[in-house]
């Protein structure tokens, strides 16, 4: 097995470079948060991690490598990030320079196919399935073979799923849905994914299959949920030997495994099953080393999560067996790959549909845990006038205008995301950012409010105001007029450890704030004093 080493540790250095907007709340991603993902706790022990030096030379992509008889692409655990990885600029990854990877790869006449692992999306909301169809017809465009169905793509039901490729199992499908351990049942027993598929690029003949593990079955529904009847999944040890069977019938070159299961779960198998030139494997680091793993004559490897990185295999026939695949894993950095046209565009429908399907308003609101309403600044500001002040100098105040323009360091596209739900829990006041849901007093796109009320809670909850930090402020202000003024300062009373343990977190994450240093920033925001 060849490899890049110096590429392998230069991802090293790079997956920790920390270039975070300054304190401004986090920019629109148009990806999936995952404030959910990342705790607090995670947060504060691996922000040292991020302050390295930046990394101005990275390597030339595949350096030295010699024209391959056939290269493949390999990604998946993308988690809903259809942009680069977070909302501040310098960030990896995303689909726009996947694609630019494609066309480089393409334009040195090399022979491309590509395959993905699954776990596109995050949720099983109507925005993730606008999500998963905007990330499946940005694959067909960059030619892929094959999808895997993960536990996040079966969350959103085989009967979508099937309203989505309803033509797996024919030939002239342009992304069929494959996993041989998986199959729908009921009404949709004779549709669903393939167990298997060759796909011809010149001359080679590449045997693709893919399954779900059994430790991650349990992820996907509750045992006796409606959803859980819809499909059944077998041992993957059961159904292997006659895939494998099928396809060397059909005298396949390279035969090749997706796997959505631990790493553990994929060596077992690629143990098992040495017939397996190449194992992708979920369940890995966010940011891997680059080093595959070799069980015999089978290869290995994994290629991250939050689609920051894709890995890049080179098939060798006529070199020694251990030397036939060689695999290099991509940072897909700004430095070296540039935006393509049609994802852009595949972003701005994406968030056309958003607005035209009205999410940020349809989704039912919660209840605050308190009780209380949102007031909105202008009334906090009535009395806290210093306080005020200084919130208005800060980019808190102007985190929903971030939302109109273009990412932070990025050209302007014309592209907003004032309607995307995953950047609004973060921009406004009222909504959970941890959720990604609006409580039932919170901001709501003028746009879609249903009558007056609505209307101004638009105007007035627009940024990351005060009580997106010290909670809705309506309980607070009847104590004051009954002059419990004790109760009304514990009300909305956040400490400086609760902020920094907890509460910044929120939004400052490892994806969206990873420089994010709490003592650095509070001197930014820091408004002592009541009034």
């Amino acid at each position: 097995m060849q490899y890049v080493l110096k590429n392998a540790a230069w991802l090293q250095v790079t997956s920790r470079i920390a270039l975070a907007a300054v304190f401004a709340g986090a920019v629109g991603c148009g990806c999936e948060s995952s404030s959910n993902e990342t705790s607090p706790q995670a947060g504060q022990a691996d922000a040292g991690d991020h302050n390295q030096p930046s990394v101005d030379d990275p390597p030339a992509l595949l350096d030295g490598w010699e024209k391959p008889a056939l290269a493949i692409v390999l990604t998946g655990e993308q988690y809903g990030f259809f942009e680069p990885c977070g909302c501040t600029e310098n960030q990896s990854g995303g689909m726009s320079r996947r694609a630019d990877l494609f066309r480089q790869i393409k334009e040195r006449e090399w022979p491309l196919t590509a395959f993905d692992l699954g776990t596109t999306v995050r949720r099983a909301r109507q925005q993730s399935r606008i999500k998963f169809e905007t990330i499946r017809n940005s694959l067909i465009d960059m030619q892929y073979a094959a999808l895997l169905l993960g536990p996040e793509e079966l969350r959103l039901d085989p009967d979508y799923l099937i309203s989505q490729a309803p033509d797996s199992r024919f030939p002239e499908c342009p992304l069929p849905f494959v996993a041989a351990n998986v199959a729908f049942t009921g009404d949709l027993v004779d549709l669903g994914p393939v167990e298997e598929k060759v796909v011809t690029i010149d001359t080679v003949r590449v045997g693709v299959t893919g399954v779900l593990g059994l430790s991650r079955v349990d992820e996907i529904a509750p045992k006796g949920s409606s959803l859980a009847e819809k499909f059944s999944v077998k041992d993957p040890a059961t159904i292997l030997p006659a895939v494998i069977e099928r396809l060397e019938a059909q005298q396949v070159d390279l035969l090749v495994l997706l796997s959505q299961a631990s790493v553990e779960e994929s060596r077992e198998l690629a143990g098992k099953f040495p017939q397996f030139d190449l194992v992708l494997s979920a369940g890995g680091p966010e940011d891997p080393d680059g080093r595959p793993i070799t069980i015999g004559k089978t290869v290995l490897v994994t290629v991250g999560q939050k689609g920051k990185h894709a890995g890049v295999v080179g098939y060798y026939p006529d070199a020694p067996v251990d030397e036939r695949l060689r695999f290099e894993l991509v940072e897909l950095d700004q430095q070296r790959f540039q935006d393509t046209p049609v994802m852009i565009e595949h972003m701005r429908t994406y968030q056309d549909r958003l607005r035209d399907e009205r999410l940020a308003a349809t989704e039912l609101p919660i209840a605050h845990p308190s009780g209380a309403t949102y007031v909105g600044s202008e009334k906090c500001g009535e009395c806290h006038t210093e306080a005020m002040a200084k919130w208005e100098e800060t980019k808190h105040s102007h985190a929903y205008e971030s939302l109109e323009g273009p990412r932070e360091g990025q050209p302007d596209y014309g592209i907003t995301r004032v309607f995307d739900a995953e950047c609004l829990a973060c921009h406004v006041a009222g909504w959970d950012p941890q959720q990604v849901l609006r409580f039932d007093s919170g901001f709501i796109n003028e746009e879609f409010a249903a009558n007056d009320a609505e209307r101004e809670l638009g105007r007035i909850l627009k940024g990351c105001q005060c009580e997106s930090c010290h909670g809705p402020g309506s309980r607070h202000i009847t104590l004051l007029e009954e002059d419990e003024i004790e109760a009304a300062g514990e009300e909305v009373r956040v400490t400086l450890e609760q902020a920094k343990k907890d509460l910044c977190y929120q939004c400052h994450d490892l994806d969206n704030s990873p420089n994010f240093d709490f003592d650095s920033y509070w001197e930014k925001v820091e408004h002592p004093g009541l009034d």
